[in-house]
């Protein structure tokens, strides 16, 4: 909370209408102000709505509000099929929505061609994904210079960036090797390097860490916050609780409503919303503490 009991989103007073949903979350309607030269990335009341074969529309994201300023980290979080990766798409613009504005640096991407839009995300935005993508025929240097490929660049200058992001990732010993002479952690660490080459302002990770084991996982984590602390916005999706405690702002979506996670205490969640554990705000946890007792008088 503000020092005036505002509640904080993104590190902004909550301007417009919220409330305590009494679980540990803050309902959101209004708009998150805060100051525009901060402000990377706002979705402005953005729905996602897909049309069934009978031609009932199936309403995936319900309207949702929200900013993403610069060199935050955040964490996407949620059950399978609650919307994440929809989501993830919305803010990438991968996908457009159906009805809203989505606003990158403060120009409307919604009113841009598909042509700038590509522009734009192979220019400012890198990707990292689950299923990492690579070309399994080139080698781990051509496939991060594949991140560069849209750029005026000289071939010499993108071989040369491509080699630096990949010792970035401890894998400049691994420049010729391909993918299937590479582990799974290797994989991504070559994934992520060709998201870093570009020196994007934001990074969209789509469970980087889910293919991965936990020790191998953590590594390719502690890499993208590297990403991150040199001055890129990082926003992950993930199931993992682990994951998601590690970031300072989480946002939990569920039957296509995003909700901010609120609160510094977290006790076990009555169902699992693929997140194990749910944070708690005073109140929240002064009710469940009331209930424990409740049940044991």
């Amino acid at each position: 909370m503000s020092p005036l009991g505002q509640p904080m989103v993104g590190g902004s007073p909550w301007q417009g209408e919220s409330e305590q949903t009494g679980d540990g979350f803050l309902s959101l309607r209004g708009v998150n102000v805060s100051d525009p030269a901060d402000a990377l990335l706002t979705l402005e009341n953005v729905t996602k709505a897909f049309a069934g074969k009978d031609g009932t529309m199936t309403q995936i994201l319900h309207p949702t509000t929200l900013t993403i300023g610069r060199d935050e980290r955040i964490a996407i979080v949620g059950p399978s099929g609650s919307g994440k990766s929809t989501l993830l798409s919305l803010l990438g613009t991968l996908d457009m929505p159906t009805s809203g504005i989505v606003r990158y640096d403060g120009d409307d991407v919604t009113a841009m061609s598909e042509h700038r839009r590509s522009d734009l995300r192979a220019a400012r935005i890198g990707f990292v994904f689950q299923q990492f993508h690579l070309i399994a025929s080139v080698s781990a240097l051509e496939n991060v210079m594949i991140g560069l490929q849209y750029t005026a660049l000289p071939r010499a200058e993108r071989r040369d960036r491509a080699a630096t992001a990949l010792e970035q990732v401890g894998l400049g010993h691994r420049l010729r090797h391909r993918p299937s002479q590479l582990s799974g952690g290797e994989q991504q660490r070559v994934a992520i390097a060709r998201a870093l080459v570009k020196q994007p302002d934001i990074i969209f990770a789509d469970e980087p860490t889910g293919a991965l084991d936990t020790d191998t996982g953590h590594t390719i984590l502690n890499l993208l916050f590297d990403a991150a602390d040199s001055g890129a916005s990082l926003v992950v999706v993930t199931h993992d609780p682990n994951v998601a405690a590690r970031f300072p702002r989480r946002l939990h979506i569920r039957d296509g409503m995003v909700r901010e996670m609120t609160g510094e205490t977290t006790t076990e969640s009555p169902q699992s919303d693929g997140i194990g554990q749910l944070p708690l705000t005073e109140d929240a946890e002064r009710t469940a503490t009331t209930r424990e007792e409740d049940n044991h008088a």
